[in-house]
């Protein structure tokens, strides 16, 4: 029987603060601030770890540069990326570190391209049982302690270059991490998203006005942190030691996912009794209505659960972002697929940009960087196309059904100008489909997996939980007219008489997105390499039988 390790008291464990933020805002200058200004204090012992994914790591020689912190341990990751790569190396160093007892603090410098989300989990405790003889159990602590048993995340923080703030925003640039290929603004957003606190650096270099409206955005992106704005990373050092903000079930649950499920049972409750069956049946209700606070604009194919309408606010006060901006989010919710032809001729493409992938993403030729202008000016002209028409869309994230890909849980990802619409990454199935029942019965997500399935009256969708949910942030945004849009894309009344084989079948031509389960990728893979491999030996005995005949 395995013995039940002692909780490990939070006083005990040497605090973390990890510093993440874009290429150039300020992450290395910010840790020397903190070491110079921490230097002099007796008790304030840091060790330091740097990652700038680079073979030579010029960050650490800018931090040595400095006599004050010589006495602090730096010690250099290279050739990798925390989140990727190195992701054991970091968890042995900071192991390592803790056992030497006589640091008690330590900052990590992640590199420009890391995501704090992937970072974090690292410092959960795992309270699984591994089977030895189990090949699936991959991480084996071999006797070791884990890295949540000597060190606790205690804050995130993202420094974000005002100057490049905006053209951050709209770049169509793209970054290769490991097997990842993301999007600079998909990278600065998630980096906010994930903070405890954002500093806000380089204020010298823009303007009040434009000061006070990135603060604005980075509060709709995560109206939880703490935004400390700066001028070379100078910062009250209290803002980001020992704040004890990190909280690792906060953190996990994006606000505004979470904020669909605090929405959905107001949601349900505002449904018409005499429409409950009809969107039981056909994803449709029979009536349109709207709530009397004018939250809930139900359209009859779609729900939009709104923070706010603008022009209805004679019962409540207006909060001052409401007053200077409108609507700046809203939940779209629709039991119907949407058909692939018309979502990409309908949004996608007079809306946003692909993001641009490139085979070699070291060398910068003259001829990519045209390109690359290129996919920029058309991306620019679509953003005023897009903020004219939908309103300052910042930010959208969620779940999607297509017609085409009835099974596989779609994931929606936009920032900025990009958008992306693929296959979830992991167990990509509908939680309704066979093969991913035994992934929650009996489990504790079995309660709020049946409820996604079933209407409040307890009867089920005919399609069970597959569903549009989109959540969408912005500033001034037109949710009437995003709501009009996206319904028009999903599947007419005779559509969806059509059933899922003949959606497929007569769809097919139309879809863009080709969704698949990852287990069809990996048997199609595998017919291929066997296809491959009979034309090598098909090859080989034509080779052979040639010979024999130039012997006869």
């Amino acid at each position: 029987m395995k013995e039940e390790k002692a909780p490990v008291s939070e006083a005990d464990l040497l605090p973390v603060s990890l510093l993440c933020g874009f290429l150039g805002a300020g992450k290395t200058t910010l840790m020397k601030h903190i070491l110079e200004t921490k230097h002099e204090e007796k008790d304030f012992r840091c060790a330091i770890i740097v990652n700038d994914m680079a073979a030579l790591n010029i960050d650490k020689s800018l931090i040595d540069q400095s006599a004050l912190v010589q006495s602090d341990e730096v010690i250099a990751m290279q050739n990798g990326c925390f989140c990727c790569t190195l992701q054991s190396d970091l968890v042995d160093q900071i192991i390592a570190l803790t056992e030497k007892k006589i640091f008690n603090y330590m900052l990590i410098e992640a590199s420009g391209v890391s995501e704090p989300s992937q970072i974090a989990p690292l410092f959960d405790l795992c309270d699984d049982e591994h089977d030895p003889d189990d090949p699936d159990a991959d991480h084996d602590h071999d006797g070791k302690p884990q890295l949540g048993e000597v060190a606790r995340l205690d804050t995130c923080v993202t420094v974000v270059d005002s100057a490049e703030f905006y053209s951050n925003l709209g770049s169509m640039k793209t970054y290769e991490q490991g097997d990842t290929i993301g999007n600079i603004a998909e990278l600065m957003m998630e980096q906010v998203e994930f903070s405890n606190v954002v500093i806000l650096n380089k204020g010298d270099l823009v303007t009040e006005d434009q000061t006070t409206d990135i603060m604005d955005k980075i509060a709709l992106l995560n109206p939880k942190a703490r935004v400390v704005k700066s001028t070379q990373s100078r910062v009250s050092v209290k803002e980001i030691l020992n704040t004890h903000m990190y909280k690792a079930d906060q953190n996990k649950d994006e606000f505004w996912m979470a904020g669909t499920k605090n929405e959905e049972d107001k949601t349900e409750t505002k449904v018409l009794e005499c429409c409950v069956t009809s969107l039981a049946k056909d994803g449709k209700k029979c009536c349109k209505s709207k709530s009397k606070d004018g939250s809930l604009v139900d359209s009859g194919l779609s729900q939009v659960q709104l923070d706010v309408v603008a022009n209805n606010m004679k019962d409540r006060k207006m909060t001052r972002h409401e007053a200077r901006f409108g609507i700046t989010s809203f939940i779209y919710r629709a039991r119907r697929p949407f058909h692939p032809g018309r979502l990409g001729d309908l949004l996608l493409e007079p809306f946003f940009s692909a993001m641009a992938f490139e085979d070699d993403y070291e060398e910068e030729t003259p001829e990519k960087l045209k390109r690359l202008q290129e996919i920029q000016k058309e991306a620019a002209k679509k953003q005023v196309i897009r903020t004219r028409t939908l309103g300052e869309l910042l930010r959208s994230k969620g779940f999607l059904w297509i017609a085409t890909s009835h099974d596989v849980i779609g994931t929606w990802q936009q920032a900025g100008n990009v958008i992306r619409l693929e296959a979830k990454e992991a167990d990509n199935l509908w939680m309704c489909d066979p093969r991913m029942r035994d992934t929650w019965e009996g489990t504790p997500s079995e309660e709020p997996v049946l409820k996604d399935m079933k209407e409040p009256n307890g009867e089920e969708y005919k399609y069970a939980d597959r569903r549009q949910e989109i959540v969408f942030i912005g500033q001034k945004m037109k949710h009437e007219v995003i709501q009009k849009v996206l319904d028009l894309c999903l599947l007419t009344d005779e559509e969806m008489t059509f059933g899922p084989e003949k959606w497929k079948e007569t769809m097919a031509g139309d879809d863009k997105f080709q969704l698949t389960w990852e287990e069809e990728e990996e048997e199609e893979e595998g017919e291929e390499e066997e296809e491959s491999e009979e034309d090598s030996e098909g090859e080989e005995d034509d080779g052979k039988d040639e010979e024999k005949d130039k012997k006869s």
